[in-house]
């Protein structure tokens, strides 16, 4: 049976999740579509009335996307692939994305690769895109999303105080504490894709994948139907391969702008070592308790690394 050509990378932000799409972004015949169902999530929450309310600095955010889609705009042609419009031109409804995602691929691709975190179609799954698709996920440990997601916020706040002062627990999180999300969407998306489209959708552990590298990548192409290249253990550190990505780009510049993503942008593999499991300050317990149970069930389904 032919492997569907559509690829779903999902996962929680500070996973891992950028540097592994850059590398599948250099694979052979593949296209990349960025967090398309982003654009809609943000659309939602800006023009949510209580979002301002909730985290004035939100405004910044919001202000920030602008100021990156006008730059792109004075560039026009940098984005060779697609930029679907966050603020105008369109509201990016699901119908609107999905349309874009069913179409054919552009001609000499094979694969079309979909990044996108798992909180973004969550409560939404009668909205993705019809036809065959291959779903697949990549877990982090939660202590380690936790201090990233610290990390993140810190820089999207100013924060200079003291790090282990900085409460990320329910409600100070601007992106993922809102009533229209469920707990661990992750989990909650994975359950649905058992359920409903595949029996063993492909897990990925981000600790595997720094860890043994060549094992996971090579499983995880066998697995998708990519033919496995060694070349595809490395790439080139430009971030240009960016301007050939399809998506509401806008939000791919602003993370770059605010650091979110620098290094992933910049890399030329998977950085090995993960290192022991860190312990939690107090302020990140709270956080990474909503995502122990969904990891521990599926890290259970992972592929396995040959050596662990």
């Amino acid at each position: 049976m032919e492997q569907p050509k559509r690829i779903f990378l999902w996962s929680n932000m500070r996973s891992m999740s950028t540097v592994f799409a850059k590398g599948l972004a250099h694979m052979d015949g593949v296209i990349m579509w960025k967090h398309p169902y982003m654009g809609n999530y943000f659309n939602r929450i800006f023009r949510n009335p209580t979002t301002f309310e909730k985290f004035p600095g939100m405004r910044t955010v919001l202000d920030e996307i602008k100021g990156s889609a006008a730059s792109i705009d004075t560039v026009k042609d940098q984005y060779e692939g697609g930029n679907l419009r966050l603020q105008r031109d369109h509201p990016l409804t699901f119908e609107y994305i999905n349309e874009q995602l069913e179409k054919p691929l552009p001609e000499g691709k094979k694969f079309m690769f979909v990044k996108e975190h798992a909180f973004a179609i969550d409560g939404h799954y009668d909205k993705l895109p019809e036809g065959p698709s291959k779903h697949t996920f990549i877990i982090r440990h939660p202590n380690r999303l936790a201090l990233s997601a610290r990390k993140t916020l810190i820089r999207l706040y100013q924060y200079e105080g003291n790090p282990d002062e900085f409460d990320i627990g329910p409600g100070t999180n601007p992106l993922l504490e809102w009533d229209m999300l469920s707990k661990d969407p992750i989990y909650r998306l994975w359950n649905y894709v058992r359920e409903n489209l595949e029996p063993n959708p492909v897990v990925i552990d981000a600790d595997d994948l720094q860890n043994h590298t060549s094992d996971v990548m090579r499983k995880y192409c066998e697995a998708v139907g990519i033919p496995w290249k060694e070349k595809y253990l490395s790439w080139p550190a430009s971030d240009e391969y960016t301007k050939y990505f399809y998506g509401a780009m806008e939000q791919v510049v602003w993370a770059k702008k605010v650091g979110m993503i620098t290094s992933a942008s910049v890399s030329t593999h998977i950085r090995p070592g993960a290192g022991e499991i860190p312990t939690l300050p107090k302020c990140c317990e709270e956080f990474a308790d909503e995502f122990r149970e969904g990891y521990r069930v599926m890290y259970e389904h992972r592929i396995k690394p040959d050596r662990v």
